[in-house]
Order: structure tokens, then C-alpha cells, then sequence
């Protein structure tokens, strides 16, 4: 992908998860394009590359259109993800190096920090870390394949706006989530490293309930 690309995929990721866009609505190349300083082809891949994850759809001879997500979508894809970090978990727990667990722990310690000192940068760095801790529980399980499914889900709108919504207190929640995963981790324990991982996933799921479906889903995620 080319610089301009790039810069393009960047601006409109950042657009739609600040919900500037509404969902179902269509984006239009030329307004895109003077958004983010480029022609319209850099914004077409950035556009090709966003619907690979999710945060838009493509239409032929229409255009590209935010995702609108179904309340069965999301209900799916919390449950996939809940299934799949979980296993990635348990084989994190088998097969983590010490420098993978080293990684692990001072990340922990870093969001620590910053939920505590709640500065205006705090949800950036949150995400940044937050991103990191999962990418290593990805490398670690050893498997490359489950490592490039898991990330298509990682990376989707839904994914990165239930983080986005977070408060300091509920950063401290989700970090103690990973503590006791790390811990699982040094242990070797895969059952207990998997069962974490899970409540992790479907813990997160409920602020995204919270923030975008009043009422919530009234208990119809399942744990297991």
C-alpha cells in the first residue's frame, strides 16, 4: 500500500470509528478524498482494504457503505472471538517463551499506569497496548494460521469501538483480566488461560452493549 494509501486508510478508520459516518450510509470517494488530502484512487484501496475488515461493505456499481451490523452479527462475532482468543490463549499457556511472558507482564504494568494517571492520551495508549498484549497471546499460541483468523476480528469496527468506549474503570477491569491471564500463562495452565481469555471477550462485549444497544443483549451471550 502506498503512502497516500495509507494516509487514507488511517483518516477513514479514524472516521468511522468516531462514528462520523452512520452506519448503512454511503461514503463518497470525492468527499473522501478532499478529507484526507489525496486523489480518489489511494482512497478506493483504502476503501477495499476497510471492507477486508469489516468497517465498510462494497457494493458493485454503487460504492462503499458503512457497515451496518445486525444484532445477530454481533451476538456471532463476540461468541467467535470469545472461542478463538480462548484458544489461542490455551496454547499461549503451552507454548509462551519467557520473553513472550516478560512482554506480557511489563504491558500489564504499563496499562496500570496509565488508567491511573487518566490523561487525555490515556485511550490512545490504552488501545496501543491493549493491541500489543493480544498480538503476542496470538504469536505465542504458535499457530499462524489461527493468528491471521483471529486478527481479521481483532480489527473490526465493532471490536475497536468497544475499547474506544472505555473509562478508567473499566481499563482496570480489563487489565486485571490480563494479569490473571498472564499468571495462567507462567503456570502453564491452558484450561484456566482459556477460560480467562473467554470471560476477557465476553466481558468487553457487555460495554459494547452498554454504549451501543440500550438494554443490552439480557443475558443472550453464552459463556460456555
Amino acid at each position: 500500500m502506498s503512502g497516500a494509501s495509507e494516509r487514507a486508510y488511517e483518516k477513514i478508520r479514524t472516521l468511522l470509528i468516531q462514528e462520523q459516518y452512520a452506519p448503512g450510509s454511503r461514503l463518497s470517494e470525492s468527499e473522501l478524498s478532499q478529507k484526507c488530502g489525496v486523489s480518489r484512487t489511494p482512497v478506493r484501496e483504502a476503501l477495499r482494504r476497510l471492507a477486508l475488515e469489516y468497517f465498510v461493505r462494497i457494493e458493485p456499481n454503487r460504492g462503499a457503505f458503512v457497515i451496518d451490523w445486525s444484532r445477530e452479527d454481533i451476538i456471532d462475532m463476540f461468541e467467535m472471538r470469545s472461542m478463538m482468543e480462548g484458544l489461542a490463549a490455551r496454547k499461549a499457556a503451552e507454548r509462551a517463551t519467557p520473553k513472550q511472558i516478560l512482554g506480557l507482564s511489563k504491558i500489564v504494568i504499563d496499562i496500570e499506569e496509565i488508567a491511573n494517571k487518566a490523561g487525555n492520551d490515556m485511550m490512545s495508549s490504552f488501545l496501543s497496548l491493549n493491541r500489543e498484549f493480544h498480538e503476542i497471546i496470538f504469536a505465542a499460541s504458535g499457530s499462524p494460521r489461527l493468528k491471521e483468523t483471529i486478527s481479521r476480528f481483532v480489527e473490526q469496527a465493532v471490536v475497536v469501538r468497544t475499547a474506544a468506549q472505555f473509562t478508567p474503570e473499566d481499563v482496570m477491569r480489563s487489565n486485571q483480566h490480563h494479569k490473571e491471564l498472564v499468571n495462567a500463562i507462567k503456570i502453564k495452565n491452558g484450561v484456566l488461560a482459556e477460560s480467562i481469555m473467554r470471560v476477557h471477550i465476553l466481558a468487553a462485549s457487555s460495554r459494547y452493549y452498554d454504549g451501543y444497544m440500550p438494554g443490552g443483549l439480557k443475558g443472550e451471550i453464552k459463556t460456555g
